[in-house]
């Protein structure tokens, strides 16, 4: 209700008075700083519905997706970008929006659009955008397990680099951890797998029980015969027996996710340590 009085008073406010529009621009521009974005959203867009003369349009585009992104719509923010792009002509704004457009499709992980946006670059940034534009690369080539090359431009963000060397050593073990070697150990013998992977309760839990319902068959074929024994217990030791080893391929491929993840956070310390992260 609140939203659709703010819009009729908006709207109001531009068909009534022909300075309405540098002022609803002006209004918006404080629900900006006030950090309202959504509001400040709806007000900016008004006033680009009502600039025939796109006179606020250069302004506005850049503001629209500033506020999409702190709002965490970052497909939305991402096409903002882009008409901030075509919106201007000066090279610098233009690789400004590029950048923070790229920024949009890291989090989207769109990494193919992000690596494409890349090569719109100018070649000859200032520092700043040079420095943005790295960051973008490392947390990209990182993403695509180009951890060669990540490595080499984490070394131009941080300043210890004998820490970001250490850190991608650690990420060459965890290259090592195969999920189908995982698999194959847990066919072998229930729960190995998992313990492979450093999942000692689930490996325990996998094994007991395969080796109770293993048991249990055998106990029941010695009193009653083979025959029930397969036809009472088989069915479920089958059931945990392929569950088990479908669970350490899954188990393996979010332990490499998880080990990684938290050296992407290591890494971005190590930058951050350096006071270059801004």
């Amino acid at each position: 209700m609140k939203r659709v009085l703010f819009l009729i008073l908006i709207t109001n406010s531009l068909t009534s008075f022909g300075q309405s529009l540098e002022q609803t621009f002006d209004f918006a521009n404080q629900l900006y700083k006030q950090k309202s974005y959504q509001n400040a959203v709806e007000a900016y867009k008004r006033v680009v519905y009502f600039d025939s003369t796109s006179l606020y349009s250069k302004q506005i585009y850049p503001k629209i997706a500033d506020c999409l992104f702190n709002l965490q719509k970052y497909q939305e923010s991402a096409d903002y970008y882009d008409l901030a792009y075509f919106s201007t002509e000066d090279s610098l704004l233009k690789d400004t929006h590029i950048l923070k457009k790229i920024s949009c499709f890291l989090i989207l992980q769109q990494y193919d659009y992000a690596e494409i946006e890349l090569l719109n670059l100018d070649s000859d940034l200032p520092d700043s955008l040079e420095y943005d534009k790295n960051f973008c690369e490392a947390i990209l080539r990182f993403a695509k397990e180009e951890y060669d090359l990540s490595e080499q431009i984490f070394k131009k963000l941080a300043s210890d680099t004998l820490a970001v060397n250490a850190l991608f050593d650690k990420n060459t073990k965890v290259s090592k951890i195969s999920p189908k070697k995982a698999k194959i150990m847990s066919m072998i013998m229930p729960g190995l797998g998992q313990l492979y992977v450093g999942d000692v309760k689930n490996g325990l839990n996998s094994f007991i029980l395969s080796a109770g319902l293993f048991a249990l068959g055998v106990r029941s074929a010695i009193i009653n015969n083979p025959l029930d024994a397969a036809i009472s217990v088989l069915p479920w030791f089958q059931r945990y027996y392929q569950g088990g080893f479908k669970k350490a391929e899954l188990i393996a491929i979010a332990k490499i996710q998880e080990k990684r993840y938290k050296i992407y956070n290591q890494l971005l310390d190590e930058v951050e340590k350096g006071g270059v992260l801004r």
